[in-house]
Parts: structure tokens; C-alpha cells; sequence
């Protein structure tokens, strides 16, 4: 694997792969997007784990990354684990709230979350759409090269769904010509898309 994302990506794997756990743990972003073929330029790695402790358990099989001390570490967008303090939660307004462990590896940034409360994000596999952080992705992973590992990833019929939501109209872009060129999970994309969504797919669809 290459330097950047990649490298970081890597050396992720070759400890978690090398080690006994057992975590459930899942690719998604950007670096996730284009290890399924979609053109993209990664600026981080990020992993989503489906229980809080599996946070700490990440912490410790990266440990030799974390920072040796706090350094006044006071925001969450500068916050690094340190070997006093290796995950960081948070709790918003809303209600939202995560936990999470982050690192800087070989230049790039990973962070390994857990989100304990969504706060009423739309997740659902009936007209609201499956959320890229929610409770349906477990069921709906998708298995991808990264390298010589094969690690589980987020589909791009799910972040699809969470890009619209975003507007982030580069992404969109890029996930939409990937499912056109190598095709796509018509199930999993009726259950991942709202109902509007779904129908603008529909119709983008129907230009090819």
C-alpha cells in the first residue's frame, strides 16, 4: 500500500489482524468509498465499532501512536488520544453523543468512533433511509480489498443516502458513477435510500 491514507489504512489492519481480538468494526468515509471504486482523495481513515468499549480496545492496539500527554487538548476538532487520555466523549446539545479514539499515523488521521445516541437521525430500512453511522449498517456490510487484508466497509448504497443528505455533491457524484460502472444491490438500495432519494436515483439512473 501507498503512503497517506493507505499507509495509515494498513498499519490499522496488520495490528488489529495480528492481534486476538474479535471486534466489530466497519470502514466508512471517503477511504471506504474508493477501496469500492469510486475517485476520491482520502484525508483520513475512519472506523466505526458497534460498542462503546470496542473504542478502548482499538485505543490499545494503537496505543504506540497516542500522544504522551494532554497538551492542552480543549477541542474535539484538535483532540488526540494521549496515553493518559486515549478516548474522548462527547455529548451535544442535541443529544447527539460518541465516543471516540483518534491518531495521527504516517501523516494521516484515523479515528475509531462509537456513537451511543443519534439524537433522531433518520435510520430506518422502510422510507427514511439507513443512516451511514446508524443501526442497520451491521447487517448490511460490504467485504473489500484493502491491500493483502479483506476488511468490512460500509456499502455505497448506504453512504449514497448519507452524502445526499449532506449535499455533498462531489461525493454523490463519484459514488453514483461507481454503481453505474460496476453496478449495485437494488435490494440494499430501496432499503438505504429515503423515498425521495430513491426516486431521484431512479431517475439518474434511467440517463445511462
Amino acid at each position: 500500500m501507498d503512503q497517506g491514507w493507505r499507509s495509515a489504512l494498513g498499519i490499522v489492519c496488520h495490528r488489529y489482524f495480528r492481534s486476538d481480538e474479535n471486534i466489530e468494526w466497519m470502514l466508512v468515509g471517503s477511504a471506504g468509498s474508493v477501496l469500492q471504486g469510486c475517485e476520491m482523495d482520502p484525508g483520513d481513515v475512519d472506523i466505526y465499532v458497534k460498542r462503546k468499549e470496542d473504542v478502548s480496545r482499538f485505543a490499545e492496539l494503537l496505543s504506540e501512536f497516542s500522544l504522551p500527554n494532554q497538551d492542552n487538548q480543549t477541542n474535539s476538532n484538535d483532540w488526540y488520544s494521549t496515553k493518559g487520555e486515549a478516548v474522548f466523549h462527547q455529548t451535544f446539545p442535541s443529544g447527539f453523543s460518541w465516543s471516540k479514539a483518534r491518531w495521527n499515523i504516517n501523516g494521516c488521521d484515523v479515528e475509531v468512533v462509537h456513537i451511543s445516541n443519534a439524537a433522531g437521525i433518520p435510520d430506518s430500512l422502510t422510507g427514511d433511509g439507513i443512516w451511514e453511522g446508524g443501526q442497520y449498517i451491521w447487517s448490511h456490510f460490504k467485504e473489500v480489498k484493502a491491500g493483502e487484508y479483506t476488511i468490512p466497509a460500509v456499502p455505497l448504497e448506504i453512504q449514497l443516502e448519507s452524502n445526499l443528505r449532506r449535499k455533498r455533491g462531489d461525493r454523490v457524484e463519484a459514488i453514483l458513477n461507481a454503481l453505474k460502472t460496476n453496478g449495485y444491490d437494488r435490494e440494499l438500495i430501496t432499503k438505504a435510500l429515503s423515498t425521495q432519494n430513491l426516486a431521484k436515483f431512479n431517475k439518474e439512473m434511467q440517463t445511462i
